[in-house]
């Protein structure tokens, strides 16, 4: 983890598109889609933490971020705690990889080259 501002922003992004996506669009409870929040946030940490060491764009981990977070979603929905619809689905993963690369850009140092 880079600093404490990094994690909130992630934090605040991944609860954020999960709230406009997974609540309005599906009609999920909005403290099932925060608590799901959570290990979103810590898997997409891990996921930024390893495009940075093996210096990968940033688009390209923004892009891999917003894929398996919203594949691990998917997991989870088949659980039968959430409702999610394949079109809600992608709409949070480009959304959440929108956002992860605004992040990126304001937060984390460039990548080597």
């Amino acid at each position: 983890m880079e600093n404490q501002s990094h994690f909130l922003g992630t934090f605040a992004s991944i609860a954020l598109a999960a709230l406009l996506t997974l609540t309005l669009f599906d009609s999920n409870s909005w403290w099932k889609v925060l608590l799901l929040a959570i290990p979103l946030t810590l898997l997409s940490l891990y996921l930024g933490g390893l495009g940075l060491k093996n210096s990968w764009p940033r688009l390209l981990t923004a892009c891999v971020q917003g894929l398996l977070v919203s594949l691990f979603a998917y997991i989870v929905s088949l659980t039968g705690l959430l409702r999610l619809t394949f079109g809600t689905l992608v709409g949070f993963a480009l959304l959440l990889t929108l956002l992860q690369y605004i992040l990126a850009r304001l937060f984390l140092p460039q990548p080597a080259t």
